[in-house]
């Protein structure tokens, strides 16, 4: 993927946003080999075809979604799909960070087990090697069909959600607003700074964008004594509850939940700031195919979209999708996936265990 700035930076212009919205994520998405589906060349199916699928997906009667989003995300996009898709539920189990991918695997190779018909995860690298190796069905139907091109990687990863990593703070410890990863630094927040474990690729390089960006503020993060946590959601609750006074690591989605328990808290989106796309695939083993089609085919809706997003949580490339991040006032740049090797990670969380400790 190539590293997109978004956002209203110096030098440029609206005309100059639209057409880095309208090139974002122009990652190689040419289709592979062979479709998973026999029937379709494209995410186009006929409408008779369609309606096929659908009917078989009510006899299978549910769809099983692993996804790695925040709790409050998947209520909402449980909630939207079994509302509109009657005779079919969804079953969606949250699997924090590469726990998801490695439980995925577990399934491929002991196929008679029931498992996951399809995934919502931040691993695009391991998406991408599944899609050369063969593991995923293609997306088809009328909201995958009008999809924009440039968000399918690899024919069959459906890219969505641009979110920003974000700081946060308790406004009740913090009275000077904390603006940047800088404001981490000061001496009256040493040993009250929480950060999030390796628990996922993204997270490493997050973590590896913080230090390449701001040479030497690493070792000075490690002397602050941070408190790391192996979740967002684990960070974000001790912010708010006052056993730290701010964080590094976290997204809009787990940050909203605490605001809307009126909690003393203030979410913060660096400039600049780095972030990901999840990714929705279906395993090409799933027990339940034609449900996850018209699982992945809500996903990839309006509908599914505004359920993803939020209250602006997170961006969408579906136009007219209510509530979405306005990018084009958000200096983002995504995780340029090709240029991210496993070694390079290795090598990565061989620094970051050095500074913080195997955690």
């Amino acid at each position: 993927m190539k590293q997109i700035t978004f956002g209203s930076s110096k030098g440029h212009t609206p005309q100059g946003r639209a057409v880095v919205l309208a090139a974002l994520l122009a990652i190689g998405a040419a289709a592979p080999a062979g479709y998973a589906l026999a029937q379709a060349n494209s995410r186009n199916v006929p409408a008779a075809e369609w309606a096929k699928i659908q009917d078989a997906a009510r006899k299978e009667g549910k769809v099983i979604v692993y996804a790695t989003m925040g709790p409050a995300v998947h209520d909402r996009i449980v909630e939207a799909f079994n509302a509109n898709n009657p005779g079919i539920k969804m079953e969606l189990v949250r699997i924090v960070g590469s726990a998801l991918t490695a439980k995925v695997e577990q399934e491929r190779l002991a196929p008679n087990v029931a498992g996951g018909d399809m995934m919502l995860t931040a691993d695009i690298r391991w998406a991408s090697d599944a899609v050369k190796k063969g593991y995923l069905k293609t997306p088809v139907g009328p909201a995958a069909a009008a999809y924009p091109d440039a968000w399918i990687r690899g024919g069959q990863v459906a890219l969505m959600a641009p979110t920003p990593w974000v700081i946060h703070y308790n406004t009740n410890l913090v009275k000077t607003p904390i603006t940047g990863y800088q404001d981490l630094l000061r001496p009256e927040l040493a040993g009250k700074v929480g950060g999030v474990s390796l628990v996922a690729e993204v997270v490493t390089l997050f973590y590896k964008w913080v230090d390449e960006t701001n040479p030497g503020y690493m070792e000075k993060l490690a002397a602050q004594k941070v408190k790391m946590y192996p979740s967002t959601v684990g960070s974000a609750n001790s912010t708010a509850s006052g056993e730290i006074s701010a964080g590094i690591f976290s997204v809009i989605p787990v940050d909203n939940a605490l605001h809307a328990q009126k909690a003393p808290f203030k979410t913060v989106i660096p400039n600049p700031s780095y972030g990901f796309a999840y990714g929705a695939a279906i395993v090409n083993w799933a027990k339940n195919p034609n449900a996850a089609l018209v699982a992945q085919d809500f996903i990839m809706s309006v509908k599914g979209q505004a359920a993803i997003v939020g209250n602006g949580e997170s961006g969408s490339p579906v136009p007219g999708v209510p509530g979405a991040l306005d990018l084009s006032k958000v200096n983002l740049q995504l995780i340029d996936w090709d240029k991210v090797t496993p070694e390079g990670v290795k090598a990565y969380e061989t620094r970051w265990n050095s500074l913080f400790g195997a955690r």
